[in-house]
């Protein structure tokens, strides 16, 4: 496929680009910092320097997803959420380590490549160019219905925002489009990830986006995802097993929905999902600088829950905490029988109590979330509990994912409240006791989120391994921490910086080999 753009194009870009003032904007926001910019340089195989020992049973790869945008200067007004996803991947093998990278080669990064600029709506934009980004909203549907510009609905996202392994393939997510399944192939014995590849439905099956953090069932293999639909409001709930949807729910909502589902979390028998008081309204970008998002004080925080064995009539059942509150990542929830010897739903999530309508995620401008605790009554949809156990600011949550929807005793916290960018430390919690039990200062490096490796063959929860890409100006590497002690093992130092990010992937000799 070829593409240009005509003179006529050019010229109105010019004239959307002036009215947006992205220079101008981009040089005042807080993703000035320079953690975030790009890296444009894509290795192959880099030797990778080991301080420490590597240990032995530590083989696989290692593989963190984050956004990159292909051009520089950028010439829209940037979000952590815009550009292209990269694949940082560190392969150890026999106590050694190589370091690629690669951009997810989606549709968009293609044709925005072949066109030589950003040509399609940007998050930023939608959430702070008000006026000018509607029009060139406007200007992008004049150009789909002149079949101009290719229309890509949910095959125009970047994919970089986290990776997974299921079933034998490995997936590339962004929550407000359809996966994208990564190619893989092998030369001379070697694993080759090159970022090619393409979106899926699973044969048309799946009609709405996908989330960013399916669950997967550690028993069946199973996938969920719950996801907004930007388009139309409404929510769609899938069920994806051996690489086939066999259950799909869409939910309207109402007109000023909630703004983000990021992820879901499954116990036996349950779907919860938190519907939070960001909304939508697209009357905002009415405004100078406004956004598409706002946040509603008086909008309760719910749950959904939803039974796994659900069809397309099944009603979701909500549960209000009575305050407002939004959501990124949950940790775990299970099921227990409670005092009255019912059977509760328990979920563990760090929760914001506020959050500003520009989204400044990753930055000081961000609020802080708190580690919280709530029990839920599934039939009669009632919050019976709901505490704030830790009043430092953490969020993105690892665990031992062996233990999903089974009750487990520790999680690993990232610290993003002592500079707001992205964080600056791990605290190991033990929320069956309700203590916190170390916490692992990085430094002057910051990172991205702890990703718990059990060892093969572990008899305990925390018998595994710790890793993190850690960021700095002009250096980048993954520390390698004890699960269990919380000390250091060792450090890998890639051969290049690489830009913030957040969620990775561990692929095991077993994933490997099923690829």
């Amino acid at each position: 496929m070829s593409l240009q753009l005509t003179h006529a194009q050019k010229a109105d870009l010019v004239r959307l680009d002036a009215a947006l003032e992205a220079d101008i904007h981009n040089r005042k926001s807080a993703y000035r910092h320079w953690g975030f910019r790009a890296v444009h340089t894509e290795l192959r195989d880099a030797p990778v320097t080991v301080v420490g020992t590597l240990p032995p049973d530590l083989e696989g790869v290692y593989i963190r997803n984050g956004t990159n945008p292909q051009f520089t200067p950028m010439g829209v007004r940037w979000q952590m959420f815009d550009g292209p996803g990269m694949l940082h991947q560190v392969h150890i093998h026999g106590g050694k380590a190589t370091y690629t990278n690669s951009y997810v080669r989606t549709r968009r990064y293609q044709i925005e490549k072949m066109l030589g600029r950003e040509v399609y709506l940007t998050m930023g934009e939608l959430l702070t160019g008000g006026k000018a980004a509607a029009e060139k909203m406007a200007w992008l549907s004049k150009q789909y219905q002149e079949g101009a510009l290719p229309e890509l609905r949910f095959s125009g996202t970047g994919n970089g925002t986290a990776i997974q392994f299921h079933r034998g393939r490995l997936y590339a997510f962004n929550e407000a489009g359809y996966p994208f399944a990564l190619d893989v192939r092998r030369e001379e014995g070697k694993l080759v990830i090159d970022g090619s590849g393409e979106h899926v439905t699973w044969g048309g099956k799946l009609t709405g986006p996908f989330s960013a953090h399916p669950a997967i069932d550690p028993d069946t293999g199973d996938m969920y995802s719950v996801a907004t639909n930007r388009y139309d409001g409404s929510i769609t709930i899938v069920q994806v097993s051996n690489n086939e949807v066999v259950r799909s729910l869409t939910y309207q909502q109402p007109l000023n929905h909630m703004a983000w589902i990021h992820e879901c979390c499954i116990t036996e028998n349950y779907i919860v999902f938190p519907d939070i008081s960001m909304r939508v309204d697209k009357q905002g970008l009415q405004k100078e600088g406004g956004s598409m998002y706002y946040w509603d004080p008086k909008y309760e925080m719910r749950f959904g829950i939803l039974p796994r064995k659900f069809d397309q009539d099944t009603p979701i059942r909500w549960a209000t905490t009575g305050k407002p509150g939004a959501i990124w990542h949950l940790v775990n929830a299970w099921e227990e029988k409670g005092p009255d010897g019912k059977t509760n739903i328990v979920m563990f999530a760090p929760r914001f109590s506020e959050y500003p309508d520009t989204v400044p995620i990753h930055t000081p401008e961000e609020s802080h979330a708190h580690l919280s605790k709530w029990v839920l009554d599934p039939d009669a949809g009632k919050v019976l509990e709901d505490r704030v156990l830790i009043e430092w600011g953490y969020e993105r949550c690892s665990f031992h994912v062996g233990y999903r929807g089974k009750k487990n005793r520790y999680c690993y916290l990232l610290d993003e409240q002592r500079e707001g960018y992205m964080g600056k430390g791990t605290l190991k919690y033990d929320y069956r006791e309700e203590r916190e039990i170390r916490y692992v200062d990085y430094g002057q490096l910051y990172g991205g989120e702890p990703l718990f490796v059990p060892r093969k063959n572990a008899v305990a929860e925390d018998d595994g391994y710790l890793l993190d890409l850690l960021m700095g100006e002009n250096l980048a590497e993954v520390l390698v921490l004890d699960a269990a002690s919380m000390t250091e093992v060792c450090r890998l130092q890639l051969p290049q910086r690489v830009p913030f990010g957040v969620h990775a992937v561990w692929l095991n000799g077993e994933q490997i080999a099923a690829l």
